[in-house]
């Protein structure tokens, strides 16, 4: 039988005593074992971040829906998508779409 280890760096993070018993209960509720909920959940916090952030730049003007869902890891329609479940409104003007034809063409 063959077993294969996957090396990681390790980092340290201080939570409080709550928060551990929290973790701890679902990882045992999920039968995983702390880390992989740890990873779990920050690699879900950090697709939030990244999609909030591109939502946000793109509410602003400072990007395109392209270049935001790009920006997010997610295809234009699935951004579109978020958007329209945020109640984020799409954005139309004339500047905006002569951007969106420069950055296409």
């Amino acid at each position: 039988m063959y077993s294969f280890v996957v090396s990681m760096p390790v980092t340290t993070l201080r939570l409080s005593e709550e928060e551990l018993r929290r973790i701890d209960r679902i990882a045992r509720r999920q039968g995983v074992d702390r880390a992989v909920l740890l990873r779990q959940a920050i690699s879900g916090g950090l697709r939030e971040i990244l999609l909030t952030d591109a939502i946000g730049r793109f509410q602003r003007g400072a990007c395109s829906a392209w270049r935001a869902a790009s920006d997010a890891d997610l295809g234009l329609w699935e951004f579109l998508d978020e958007l329209a479940r945020r109640g984020v409104p799409f954005r139309t003007d004339e500047q905006h779409l002569e951007a969106l034809i420069e950055e296409l063409g």
